[in-house]
């Protein structure tokens, strides 16, 4: 497994070169550009991030005195609690291994944070703030019919761990071996997602009975999230260089954003291991949809979508920031399927590749086996929902944006 890490490295890394190669020739090249956009996403990532990883002392003792204690009374990891609301490469992979019961959670709880807490935490606040207002109500239903598929790409992930017995590496490092051998069972999969499944019930028989309600109640949870992650990053800021809260307070409760002694791993660290990794991941995109484009037209024509929907498909794959900058090209349907994918199914091939390449490189292909199984159902389950006309009129007229 850790050969297959290695191996996908190695493609980014000849992708990032040719990119490289591209830009200088020709900045305004189609590969030079997607070269240095992926430099450029250390920006929009930073923002999400350093808010959220600055609030982990807070967020961890709320998980841990409120959360934990519902998911443990069900016999599920209480790492699993935090990642469910936390995205692991905004700080969940470090609180998800200071909660879990066992290097087994840990990692169920990472791949959990790969889907449902970068939608929380990242997807859902960067959304709204990059989308015209009149497609937040399409976002608002493509995310939560993605979210309803969750559980099975968790699953699916979790039990390819199991069938391919991965092994890991014991502890929070870019180096070393990966020494642990998981010992993952069948019934401790089932009990860890649990709380997850009965989310997602709730959350459908909401969809069902109060669609409305349910799209104002989440563009509101948005807007109030990105809100609280974007004051806790400027003050964060403000304190780094003044320390004026620590003089006016006594006591500064949030953590550093920038690597110290005791943590070489913080927000703008990881926040530029990921840009750089994009730097690579972005061109790779770019020349798969270049030279396999009749191909992809061929599928996405199988699929009832347009051609700026099938390329939606192939950019949420690599960065949800890529796929918001298409939205407003796809017709209404589009932007509600390729959302609805990009809940699991984003980051396949950029910031998620690219963090598990440099953490654990030997859960590469059990991931992305999770990623891909929870985006075609988060998929095929708002097609369903569009393919329903009564359900399609009162889902995309039933509430202003």
């Amino acid at each position: 497994m850790a050969h297959i890490g290695t191996f996908v490295i190695y493609i980014i890394m000849a992708s990032a070169v040719i990119g490289a190669i591209a830009s200088i020739i020709d900045s305004e090249s189609p590969l030079g550009r997607e070269f240095s956009a992926g430099l450029h996403a250390i920006g929009h990532i930073f923002i999400p991030v350093a808010g959220i990883m600055a609030s982990i002392p807070y967020l961890s003792a709320f998980v841990d005195a409120v959360i934990g204690p519902v998911f443990q009374s069900v016999n599920a990891d209480p790492a699993m609690a935090a990642t469910s609301l936390i995205a692991v490469d905004m700080g969940g992979y470090q609180l998800a291994k200071a909660l879990a019961q066992s290097p087994e959670g840990w990692i169920m709880a990472s791949i959990t944070g790969f889907m449902a807490g970068a939608t929380i935490i990242f997807t859902i606040p960067v959304g709204l703030a990059m989308l015209d207002k009149e497609d937040h109500q399409y976002m608002a239903v493509g995310i939560m019919c993605g979210l309803l598929s969750i559980p099975v790409g968790v699953l699916t992930s979790c039990l390819a761990l199991e069938l391919m017995q991965v092994a890991i590496r014991p502890e929070i490092e870019a180096t070393g071996p990966a020494s642990y051998q998981l010992a993952l069972g069948t019934g401790q999969v089932l009990a860890n997602i649990a709380p997850l499944i009965v989310f997602c019930g709730v959350l459908a028989a909401g969809l069902k009975l109060f669609p409305a309600l349910m799209i104002r109640l989440f563009l509101d949870f948005g807007r109030l999230m990105y809100a609280a992650i974007t004051m806790v990053l400027v003050f964060s800021i403000v304190e780094y260089f003044t320390s004026v809260f620590t003089w006016l307070f006594g006591h500064w409760g949030f953590a550093p954003i920038i690597a110290d002694a005791e943590d070489q791993f913080r927000a703008l660290e990881i926040a530029g291991y990921i840009g750089i990794m994009l730097s690579g991941a972005f061109p790779m995109v770019w020349m798969l949809n270049h030279f396999l484009q009749k191909p992809m037209q061929w599928a996405g024509a199988r699929l009832g979508l347009s051609s700026a929907g099938t390329a939606g498909l192939l950019a949420a794959s690599a960065n949800v920031l890529a796929m918001f900058r298409l939205i407003k090209e796809m017709p209404p349907r589009d932007k509600v399927l390729v959302i609805s994918f990009a809940v699991c199914g984003a980051f396949m091939f950029g910031d998620h590749l690219a963090f598990s390449a440099n953490f654990q490189p030997t859960i590469i292909l059990p991931l992305l086996l999770g990623k891909l199984a929870g985006g075609i159902t988060g998929f095929a389950l708002a097609l369903w929902i569009l393919n329903s006309q009564t359900r399609q009129k009162t889902v995309m007229n039933g509430a202003k944006p």
